[in-house]
């Protein structure tokens, strides 16, 4: 999709908000102005951007928020964790670049994520923005699905994210897991779901959160057979267009519109 709207002004660009959702095979543009309406709007192959996206890319916009895949994630308990311990934590990830690695404090959790980009487009785009703020789509999920979270039963979260999945386990409310695994097909999120299931002895889904995804997706007819409510994750933001196509776009990305809110 290549869209940018008619009051889209070129020296508003300093007040208007750039959000980007890099992956392995799209990446997606949002210019957001200071009412959330979506002023342009660019999806494209990773390798292939648009004329109209490049021309973006070059704008000097002030506020840049980008969302990148991860290569390796570890959770740490945060009334533990401790910075001259990161040695022992970065034993979990990839690689042993500590320069590399990035924290973050997921306090109404109490648990502290222990992260790295993927290297590739972490390089990428920090040639192209270096003064930009970089996200993990973690540090959304887990602040936008506490509100869906009962008191009681097994929820199974779902967050759906080019080629991969992260999925995430609430059992009594009480966080228990969240893995990135790198899916194709239907089959694929079958196989992890049914891990996951095994590897916390689940017996029974009670509710699964979804995001990142439609109900026409094909990985709905696989998530209708682990559970009867099936809810959809929504923005705390809500992005407006007058262009209805971008609309549903927007709201495919639903958790893309908080990047910013998760920047202190």
């Amino acid at each position: 999709m290549n869209y940018t709207s008619k009051n889209f002004h070129l020296h508003y660009v300093s007040r208007y908000r750039l959000i980007i959702k890099s992956g392995f095979a799209t990446d997606t543009l949002i210019v957001v102005d200071e009412d959330n309406e979506v002023q342009a709007f660019h999806s494209y192959p990773s390798e292939e951007p648009s004329i109209e996206a490049t021309k973006l890319l070059g704008l000097p916009f002030q506020k840049i928020f980008i969302g990148l895949p991860l290569q390796s994630l570890v959770f740490i308990p945060s009334e533990v964790y401790n910075t001259e311990d990161r040695e022992i934590y970065q034993e979990f990830l990839l690689d042993d670049k500590i320069e590399r690695s990035y924290r973050c404090d997921i306090e109404n959790l109490g648990v502290t994520g222990y992260f790295q980009f993927d290297l590739l487009l972490l390089n990428r785009w920090q040639a192209i923005f270096p003064q930009a703020n970089f996200m993990a789509d973690f540090q959304v999920v887990l602040r936008d699905i506490q509100a869906y979270i009962p008191a009681e039963g097994t929820v199974l979260g779902v967050h759906v994210r080019d080629k991969q999945v992260e999925l995430f386990v609430f059992i009594r409310e009480r966080f228990q897991l969240y893995n990135i695994f790198d899916i194709e097909t239907p089959d694929d999120l079958q196989y992890f779901i049914l891990h996951v299931c095994r590897l916390l002895a689940i017996s029974r889904i009670d509710k699964i959160l979804v995001s990142g995804i439609d109900a026409e997706h094909t990985f709905m007819e696989v998530l209708r057979q682990h559970a009867h409510t099936i809810e959809f994750v929504k923005s705390t933001l809500n992005l407006y267009s007058n262009d209805i196509d971008v609309v549903k776009e927007a709201q495919l990305l639903n958790i893309l519109a908080d990047f910013p809110l998760c920047v202190s």
